[in-house]
């Protein structure tokens, strides 16, 4: 997400795991860490994929470090799920909305260079921060997994925030709440490509030390984040 004026990161550098599965941790709802609409068969074979079949798309939760992004990398070749001199192609920018096409048009620019099969993304963010509509930001996100259709992308992976940290962002918590359950929901009832739902609140909760401004993560955020990230990968067999 992105605010008037652009936030920094923490440059300190700390470790955090967070372990998730399709029973994971509950968060407030009633709402597990990670969901889907059920496990794939069969086994899920390790080192097939390549970095250039995998987007990162979102906004400044991600781009304004890219730190989410480096530790999934990370994990990924510590685990031998990607070349260690491969990268993902990150399109996510700082500022950017669902609604406008700005984020779907990240994923357009990725899937120019070649076959998508993986996409990791948060969304929806800016939608509530800048412009107060969720609903807008639910149907540009329908409209970008039509396009994921028609490309033949495999899975999704979908991260959705932590709870903002601060009186000032009252209103976008407010948008949030609304927003989640709907893009949950979307998510849920996707087959094709097969979406996995990720909520970020089991991992932040009682972690101050995740942000500074109250929304974007700092390095340690951004290293339990990018682990969360990688556990639901794991579980849902997502560019393994």
């Amino acid at each position: 997400m992105s605010t008037s004026s652009s936030s920094s990161s923490s440059n300190s550098s700390s470790s955090s795991s967070a372990s998730t599965g399709e029973a994971s941790s509950t968060a407030a709802g009633g709402e597990t860490g990670v969901t889907s609409g059920g496990s794939d068969p069969g086994e899920c074979v390790k080192g097939q994929t390549k970095g250039n079949q995998v987007a990162v798309i979102g906004e400044s939760f991600i781009a304004a470090t890219h730190g989410i992004t480096q530790q999934i990398e990370k994990q990924a070749k510590a685990n031998g799920s990607l070349g260690a001199n491969e990268r993902y192609i990150d399109n996510s920018v700082s500022g950017t909305t669902l609604a406008n096409d700005q984020i779907p048009s990240q994923y357009r620019k990725a899937a120019e260079n070649g076959m998508i099969k993986y996409v990791l993304m948060d969304g929806g963010g800016n939608d509530c921060l800048l412009r107060g509509d969720g609903d807008a930001a639910l149907a540009a996100a329908e409209s970008l997994f039509e396009t994921m259709e028609k490309d033949s992308v495999e899975k999704v992976l979908y991260f959705f925030y932590p709870d903002p940290i601060g009186n000032q962002y009252a209103s976008l918590k407010t948008c949030l709440d609304a927003l989640r359950p709907k893009m949950k929901a979307l998510c849920d009832g996707l087959t094709a490509p097969k979406c996995y739902w990720l909520d970020l609140r089991p991992t932040w909760n009682g972690h101050n030390e995740y942000t500074q401004d109250g929304i974007h993560p700092t390095a340690a955020g951004s290293v339990a984040t990018g682990d969360a990230v990688w556990e639901a990968m794991k579980t849902s067999c997502v560019a393994q």
